[in-house]
């Protein structure tokens, strides 16, 4: 027998797979904007050692970024409603357990479990664009991979390298929306 013939079919709805990829793309804006305005505060404070930014900023930031990550979890959730693959439905509770933990988790002495679900949850998301980029016949790869290194230099908890790391994350965004928005279909 053939690997084909013991494959199980799910039956894939394209109308609603065009509308997960629509919640992915509002989540990838959404993402989009929260690295490019962390770049734009990490770059001034390199600039100004001495100035931080101001509270409220920094809150409604980490309210936009909570937002994507709860829109990435729907996004993927609805992929995995229209095609079965698991994989999509963990980074879905990975993510939407990332959005919740730091208002959940306040104490410094769990920072170090928060950082460590947030870091589960966007190498989740990256591995979700590359199979999805796979599925979709369209180049993710580059992106999913941008995204990656984009955790990876955040874990570092250096100044420098985290600016690196949300650049990598900036622009795997962008070409992950880019190349998704381009999708027939995906509008």
């Amino acid at each position: 027998m053939s690997k084909k013939k013991n494959a199980r079919k799910v039956p894939v709805q394209q109308e609603k797979i065009n509308r997960c990829i629509s919640w992915l793309n509002v989540s990838l804006g959404m993402g989009l904007i929260y690295a490019l305005a962390l770049i734009f505060f990490i770059s001034f404070g390199l600039a100004a050692p001495g100035l931080k930014m101001p509270g409220l900023v920094r809150s409604v930031i980490t309210l936009v970024w909570a937002i994507a990550k709860i829109g990435f979890a729907f996004a993927l959730i609805c992929l995995y409603q229209s095609t079965g693959y698991t994989k999509w439905a963990i980074a879905a509770l990975l993510l939407a357990a990332s959005a919740i933990m730091p208002y959940v988790l306040t104490d410094p002495d769990s920072q170090i479990f928060v950082i460590g679900i947030e870091a589960l949850a966007i190498t989740g998301l990256s591995l979700s664009l590359f199979d999805l980029g796979k599925a979709a016949h369209s180049d993710l790869g580059v992106a999913a991979g941008m995204i990656f290194l984009g955790v990876i230099l955040q874990i570092l908890q250096n100044a420098l390298m985290s600016y690196v790391g949300i650049a990598f994350l900036a622009m795997g965004f962008y070409i992950s929306l880019r190349r998704l928005w381009l999708q027939p279909g995906a509008k």
